[in-house]
C-alpha cells in the first residue's frame, strides 16, 4: 500500500563573500598591514596579507638614528570547522615573504668627526611557512578576524659598514646592538584585523535543497 508523506524543508543559501581588512596593531608599530579574503566555497578561501613598514627613529641612547622601509607577503590558505566559511573557527597553512632595507647613522660620529664611524646599511630578508588556528566573526558586513600559531622562517641578513675596517663585531662592542625587526626559525606569529564584506546579494549560491511542502509518495508493504 502506498502512503504520502509531506516533507517541509528549505534550501541552504551560501553566499561567497570578499573580506577587506586592516590590522590596528600594525598601526600602533608603524606599519600598514591589510588583508583581503574570498570565499572559495562554503569550507574554504584564500587569504592574502601585505604590509608595509617605515619610519625614523633614534635608537640606543642616542647613539644610532634609524631609517627603515619594508614590506612582506602572506598568501594563506583557510579551512572552516564548524560553520559556512568565511565565518567560525579555521585552520591556515601560510607562507611568507618578507624584505627590510635599514640606513643606521652613527650620530656618535656626526657629533664629533674624531670618532669612528659605524654607519651602515643594513637589508634583512627571509621566507618561511606556518600554520595558523584563529576564529573570524562577522555580524552585519563587519568582520573581526583573530589568529594564532607558528611561523618557522629562514632569515638573511647582508650588513655593509661605511668604514670597511668595521665588522658586525666590533659594531657591537662599541655600539648597542640593535636587534633585526624579523626573527630567524621557529617563532610565534599572531594577527588581529578588522575588516569590511565587499560584495553585495548577487553572488548567493543554493548548496543543498529540498522543496518546501512537496508531497512524496513512499511504498510501504505492511
Amino acid at each position: 500500500m502506498l502512503s504520502a508523506q509531506s516533507i517541509n524543508a528549505q534550501s541552504i543559501i551560501y553566499e561567497k563573500k570578499r573580506i577587506l581588512k586592516i590590522s590596528p596593531l600594525g598601526l600602533l608599530a608603524s606599519r600598514l598591514v591589510g588583508a583581503y579574503e574570498q570565499s572559495i566555497n562554503s569550507k574554504f578561501s584564500w587569504h592574502v596579507g601585505v604590509g608595509f613598514i617605515g619610519g625614523k627613529s633614534t635608537i640606543k641612547n642616542d647613539t644610532l638614528s634609524n631609517n627603515c622601509a619594508g614590506l612582506f607577503l602572506v598568501p594563506e590558505g583557510r579551512y572552516y570547522i564548524n560553520k559556512l566559511g568565511p565565518s567560525g573557527l579555521y585552520v591556515s597553512a601560510l607562507a611568507r615573504v618578507y624584505y627590510m632595507r635599514e640606513k643606521q647613522n652613527d650620530l656618535v660620529h656626526q657629533n664629533n668627526a674624531l670618532e669612528t664611524d659605524y654607519s651602515r646599511r643594513r637589508i634583512t630578508s627571509s621566507i618561511g611557512i606556518g600554520a595558523m588556528l584563529g576564529y573570524q566573526y562577522i555580524h552585519n558586513h563587519i568582520v573581526f578576524d583573530i589568529a594564532g600559531g607558528l611561523l618557522n622562517n629562514r632569515r638573511v641578513i647582508s650588513t655593509n659598514y661605511n668604514d670597511p675596517k668595521i665588522d658586525d663585531y666590533s659594531f657591537n662592542l662599541n655600539r648597542s646592538p640593535v636587534d633585526p625587526l624579523d626573527h630567524d626559525k621557529i617563532g610565534f606569529r599572531f594577527t588581529f584585523t578588522v575588516g569590511y564584506i565587499l560584495n553585495d546579494k548577487k553572488n548567493k549560491k543554493s548548496i543543498g535543497f529540498v522543496h518546501r511542502n512537496e508531497r512524496v509518495g513512499i511504498a510501504q508493504r505492511y
